[in-house]
């Protein structure tokens, strides 16, 4: 308990320090002067506190504060810097503007976004506003097209101009055939009045044959069913793996207990079948008035007094026990319980009194491992706290740096 309250202590130091860091640290405002955001950097959002003297105090006050405006020298820079970007990105790669076969790429800005860019083209029909070529538009010979863009950096602008030649593309058979069902079909879907698209069944001299592209739902639910299934199996042996590692940490917990009991009622004079029935009688009135939960020890020493009870011997009766407990601490306890059926009763309390006293310190040391897991389990919901707590004190300063 003491470790986990320091631990959390430790938690909300960090915090608080990172806190103060963050409140402290250096923000936009110098004197009487808001530093504003380099060229292309964007405006930024300064919430400040305004005093008047005698007339405001304490007034909220928010500014816009625009990023920094360019020089003509700088504008120029940044324009012809553009200029170079268009050379270099308007064809697709590996062609050039005196022979265009794949679509054009018109940005709307250059230069990490400094530079805008309005364009205009000569001839719509054969390349349109999103760079698209229209293959049966395209000359035999090649289109020529001027293509005009101006360019804006704040409130300087410039035109550039430049001509490229468009031819079409020397597209397989295969490709050709695609193009030309694409042709038929807006045909079709622009013709008026019809209120079906009826798909061609011959295109080019080809029959084409059409059917209806399967969602694949069946396979899809299949795959998830085989999923969820090793899932559940999974999920289902390990629960049973922490059914049985939680059966054997209760039997563990409650073995001095059995012990020291045997050893008080064997020591008052009962034998040692009275004495085990009398610790799971006791048990079984606890567990009727609800007083006790179930303790799998217990029930096991249940049904070892009723085989007893039907006429098993009890040197049967106990090695059953045993084998369904399976424990090391059981064995000892069981070995001297056998070795009295044999030789008596006679030295039974000193080594049930010695089995108690080990069993003890042993289940000290279990408690303890018990006590150090479940407080490294506590430190994965510690680590997301500080990491929510983290990212709710960080989130406001990255978002102020970037407005």
């Amino acid at each position: 308990m003491k470790k986990k309250i320091v631990e959390i202590a430790f938690l909300f130091i960090f915090l608080l320090a990172m806190a103060f860091y963050m409140d402290s640290s250096e923000g936009s405002l110098d004197g009487n002067n808001i530093r504003r955001n380099k060229v292309g950097e964007g405006s930024q959002q300064v919430d400040l506190i305004l005093n008047a003297k005698g007339l405001k105090k304490d007034y909220k006050y928010s500014i816009d504060v625009k990023e920094e405006l360019p020089t003509k020298e700088q504008a120029d820079k940044y324009i012809d810097e553009a200029r170079e970007e268009i050379d270099n990105t308007f064809c697709s790669k590996g062609e050039e503007i005196d022979h265009v076969t794949q679509n054009l790429h018109m940005k709307e800005s250059y230069v990490e976004g400094i530079v805008e860019a309005e364009w205009t083209l000569s001839d719509y029909s054969i390349v349109n506003t999103e760079g698209v070529i229209q293959q049966d538009q395209v000359s035999d010979t090649g289109s020529m097209i001027e293509a005009t863009v101006r360019l804006t950096c704040h409130e300087y602008e410039r035109e550039y101009s430049f001509d490229f030649v468009v031819y079409k593309q020397n597209l397989s058979n295969s490709e050709k055939l695609i193009q030309d069902i694409d042709n038929e079909i807006e045909k079709s879907l622009n013709t008026q009045g019809k209120t079906e698209l009826e798909l061609p069944k011959q295109v080019d001299g080809i029959d084409v044959t059409w059917k209806e592209k399967k969602t694949g739902y069946v396979y899809k639910i299949s795959i998830l069913e085989i999923v969820m299934i090793i899932l559940i199996y999974l999920t289902e042996k390990e629960r049973k793996k922490k059914d049985i590692e939680k059966r054997k940490v209760s039997m563990q917990l409650d073995y001095p207990e059995i012990v020291s009991k045997m050893a008080i009622l064997i020591g008052a004079g009962m034998t040692i079948e009275q004495a085990w029935n009398k610790i799971t009688a006791s048990y079984s009135m606890k567990r009727q008035k609800k007083q006790c939960g179930i303790k799998p020890a217990y029930d096991e020493m249940i049904i070892t007094a009723r085989e007893i009870s039907d006429g098993e011997s009890g040197r049967k009766a106990y090695q059953r026990f045993l084998q369904r407990v399976d424990l090391g601490c059981y064995q000892r306890f069981i070995r001297i319980l056998l070795q009295s059926l044999v030789k008596g009763n006679k030295g039974i309390c000193t080594m049930l009194e010695k089995e108690s006293d080990d069993a003890f310190k042993e289940r000290k040391l279990l408690a303890k491992k018990l006590g150090e897991e479940a407080s490294t389990k506590m430190l994965v919901p510690l680590m997301l706290m500080m990491i929510v707590v983290m990212a709710i004190i960080i989130a406001p300063a990255v978002l102020s740096f970037k407005g």
